[in-house]
C-alpha cells in the first residue's frame, strides 16, 4: 500500500471510522505476524501478539504523528508486545516449528523446479530457526519486511552502527548455518 493512501485511511481512522482500519490490518497483518513469530518462536503467541498490537495501535493511532513510516510506528508496538511477551513468559528457548509462509512460500505445481525451490525455502527456515530471537527478528525485518536500518533502529531502540555490526553477524551466522545444511548448494551460487 502506497504512503500516501495509507495516511488517507489513517486519517479517516482518527476521524472516527474505524471500519477503515480494516485496511491497516490487512496491508500490515502478515509483517506483524513474522517479526512477532521471529521473537517468539509460537506460532499462538506471535498471533495473539499481532491481535494485541493491532488493538493497540487503534487505540493509539491518535498519537501516530507520521514522524516516521507507519509500518516503523506499528512494528515498534509489534516489538515491544514480543519482547513484553517473552519476559513475561521468561520463555527465550527456540523451537523448531515455523510457518510455511514465513518466506513466503506457494507452490502451486509440482514441477521438479517447484520443488527444489520449495526445499532450498525450507533449509533457510531450518537455518532462521537456528539464529537467536534479535538475529531473526533482524533478518526478517531488513530482508522480509525492507525496513532500512533507521526504522530497524527505530523499531528495536538500537542504534545504527550497532545494528549493521548485528546484522553482519546474523548474516554470517545464518551463512554457516546453511553451509552446514547445503554445503555444495552454497558455493555453486558464489
Amino acid at each position: 500500500m502506497e504512503e500516501k493512501h495509507l495516511n488517507n485511511i489513517i486519517e479517516e481512522v482518527k476521524r472516527g471510522n474505524y471500519h477503515a482500519f480494516n485496511a491497516i490490518i490487512v496491508a500490515h497483518e502478515v509483517q506483524a505476524y513474522n517479526l512477532a513469530f521471529r521473537i517468539v518462536k509460537n506460532r499462538e503467541d506471535a498471533e495473539e501478539i499481532a491481535q494485541d498490537s493491532f488493538v493497540k495501535a487503534y487505540k493509539r493511532i491518535k498519537s501516530f504523528k507520521g514522524d516516521s513510516k507507519f509500518s516503523t510506528w506499528l512494528y515498534r508496538i509489534v516489538y515491544n508486545n514480543s519482547i513484553n511477551k517473552l519476559r513475561a513468559n521468561k520463555r527465550f528457548k527456540l523451537n523448531d516449528e515455523i510457518e510455511d509462509d514465513q518466506i513466503g512460500t506457494s507452490v502451486s505445481d509440482h514441477s521438479m523446479q517447484n520443488l527444489l525451490d520449495q526445499e532450498r525455502k525450507d533449509f533457510i527456515k531450518q537455518a532462521l530457526n537456528k539464529l537467536n530471537p534479535q538475529e531473526s527478528t533482524l533478518i526478517t525485518l531488513y530482508y522480509q519486511n525492507e525496513c532500512d536500518l533507521k526504522e530497524i533502529e527505530e523499531i528495536t531502540g538500537v542504534n545504527k552502527n550497532n545494528l549493521k555490526v548485528q546484522l553482519h553477524r546474523a548474516r554470517k551466522r545464518l551463512e554457516q548455518h546453511l553451509k552446514q545444511m547445503l554445503p555444495n548448494e552454497l558455493e555453486s551460487i558464489r
